[in-house]
Order: structure tokens, then sequence, then C-alpha cells
């Protein structure tokens, strides 16, 4: 079977929920998928609990970040698409298949995302639909809903290393430079919100990270040398450790929404202090104070 798009999945102890995600890819209908998991490190055995089955492709390694396990992924596949799907995600039936009926259609478009549910649990908190503008100001995609060409990818280089935790951002800024980025405004995605995400445990550096994302974009627009031609510790020497603000806040949140072991998963990692504070409003359940509900 010649694969009509390669789906890599990166992953480092995924544990039950990548077979979830393996499953939803392969479920997909009116197109044929290779699905590529890149076990980055794991300790837990995650990709021996896979099916056996022709369209799953292991390559395991040692653990070395989520931008190369990307690149190693990608570079095991030959299908003319490349799609994303992140170990403790779903792809939603129809998903691959809209997209690619969408790229075949526009030539122009090199990279092609959907909206997403975000999930807390089991349960469906907010659905999001975002609009493609402002890409220098902020990162409108969920990136284990894209899709890209492959010769998009390889042609603007891939996934850049020095980015860490905004590799995925970076990476559209430079195929929007390229090719024409779309976004479907449809549900093609499952984007599952937990305690252990970079987005929690690390905000200030992710937050850090994008903000050298945008500059390496503004100074290429400018013609200017890419500041991460530089050495890259050095541009990140002001990344704060200190993310305890945030962590209190998805402690509450998380409560809010009904998720008590997550919200415990965040508040534990906190100062005795401050987690001394925030336990007592984990156990009277606060109304959300985001946008999921």
């Amino acid at each position: 079977m010649t694969a009509d798009v390669d789906v890599v999945i990166p992953v480092r102890n995924g544990g039950r929920l990548l077979r979830l995600a393996v499953d939803s890819v392969l479920e997909q209908d009116g197109v044929n998928v290779r699905v590529i998991v890149v076990d980055d490190g794991s300790t837990d055995g995650c990709a021996e609990r896979l099916p056996q089955d022709s369209r799953i492709t292991v390559v395991r390694g040692p653990a070395r970040g989520i931008p190369t396990a990307l690149n190693v992924g990608t570079a095991t596949g030959r299908a003319p698409y490349v799609a994303r799907q992140d170990a403790d995600d779903e792809s939603v039936p129809g998903r691959l298949s809209a997209q690619l009926d969408f790229l075949s259609g526009k030539p122009g478009i090199g990279l092609v995302a959907t909206g997403f549910d975000v999930v807390v649990g089991d349960r469906t908190v907010a659905t999001m639909l975002p609009a493609l503008t402002g890409m220098l100001d902020k990162n409108p995609i969920c990136a284990g809903s894209t899709v890209l060409r492959r010769a998009v990818s390889d042609a603007v280089g891939g996934y850049r290393s020095q980015f860490a935790l905004a590799s995925d951002y970076d990476m559209w800024l430079r195929c929007a430079a390229h090719a024409g980025v779309a976004i479907l405004p449809i549900v093609g995605y499952r984007y599952r919100l937990s305690a252990g995400m970079s987005t929690i445990r690390r905000a200030s550096k992710q937050a850090s990270y994008a903000r050298l994302a945008r500059a390496s974009a503004r100074a290429r627009l400018a013609g200017d040398p890419d500041p991460v031609d530089a050495d890259a510790a050095t541009a990140m020497d002001d990344i704060s450790d200190d993310d305890r603000d945030v962590t209190a806040w998805w402690a509450r949140e998380f409560a809010a929404l009904g998720a008590p072991a997550e919200a415990l998963r965040c508040a534990v990692r906190l100062p005795p202090a401050h987690m001394l504070r925030v336990l007592p409003t984990l156990v009277r359940r606060p109304q959300s104070q985001g946008a999921w509900t």
C-alpha cells in the first residue's frame, strides 16, 4: 500500500493514550495512512502496546526532544503529505480526508490545520475555531491538527531544535513565508489538557521561545540576520523558571473544570507556602476562570 499521508507521532512515555491517538488515525476514512511513531526515549513500553499493523512504523531512539523526533519521523516517510498527531490527543473522523481534499484543490497552500475541541479527562470543555490572523503576534494553529506538503517541509528545513518549546510556531512562520497557510473551519482534532503539559509546567520558557520565533520571523522579513544563527543558549538567558503564578492558576482552573487529579498535580509542584494557599480553593471548586466553558 502506498500512503497518501505520513502521520508522525512523537512520544515519550505515552502510556494508554498513545493507543487512542494511533487508533484515531488508523480509523480515518477515505485516505491511506502510514503512522510513524517516534519513540523518544520512552521507559514505559508504550510503543510495545501498539497493535501489529502494517500501517504502523515505530522508530526508537534516545531522548532527543520533539523537534528532532518530528524530523526523524518526517524523514522516515515518503508520502507527499506529512500530518502531525500528538500522542495524547485524537483525530476526529474525516479530519485527514478533508485536509487532503483541500490541499489537492489549493496548490498554493503548503500547510493546513483545523479547528479543535479542548478536552479535560473525557469531557469537551471548549471548541476552538481560530482565525488565521496575526501570526506574528500569536500562534493560532493547533500543532497536532496540521498537514504539510512534504515539499514545503523539506524546503523550509524542518523543525529547528533551537526553538525547543516553540518549534512548531517557528515552523509555521517559516512555512507561511514559503507558501500559503490555512485553517479549515471544522473540528478535526481533540486536544487534551493535562497538568503535565509544557504549556503549564514551563510556561515562561515556552513564552520566551515563542518571542524568539517571532523575532526570527520579523528579522527574515526585514532582510536581517536570523537571531538563532547566534548562540541559542545566549538568546535564552533571560528565561525565568518562576512559573508559580501560572501553575497556581491552572490548579484552580482544573479544579473548576472538574478534574481534581490534574489540579492536584499542579498544586504539588508549588513551593509549600504557595501550595497551602492554593489547596483550600481546590476544595471549594471555584467557577472556571478561563475561556473553556
